[in-house]
């Protein structure tokens, strides 16, 4: 068993819509279900440096990244792969640039948008998000 780090991005805009991502990896029961931006740390990342990087990654915005709004956890048991997941949330603010389009350069994600909070709760979406979707 090991333990894996993550930090994600909550980000809002000025119309009440949250960033999202859409998750893709074969053989993953999660493929598809749209997920907040963000992933692993990576070795001596502080988190909102993760968060930072990864949103960046993921969707090609940079944001102001705040605070720690919450931090989760979870258990995953994927075949031989169990693993502890302790994700913290940071809030991000103010993002700019241009929303990605391609993803040919992002080993998980196909897709970004913003949605709002009742499209959101729509939409397939991994635990992540109904967590992330209760604090806003």
């Amino acid at each position: 068993m090991r333990v894996r780090a993550a930090a994600y991005v909550l980000c809002r805009d000025g119309e009440g819509r949250i960033l999202l991502t859409r998750f893709v990896e074969s053989g993953n029961p999660n493929t598809g279900q749209w997920t907040m931006p963000g992933g692993g740390m990576e070795w001596g990342e502080q988190s909102y440096e993760t968060a930072a990087r990864e949103l960046h990654e993921e969707t090609g915005l940079t944001a102001d990244i705040g605070g720690v709004l919450a931090v989760d956890s979870h258990w995953v048991a994927n075949g031989d792969d169990l693993y502890h997941g302790v994700r913290i949330i940071h809030e991000a603010t103010n993002a700019r640039g241009e929303l990605k389009t391609d993803f040919g350069d992002c080993d998980t994600t196909d897709a970004a948008g913003w949605f709002t909070l009742d499209e959101a709760r729509a939409l397939p979406h991994v635990g992540l998000v109904a967590f992330c979707l209760d604090l806003c």
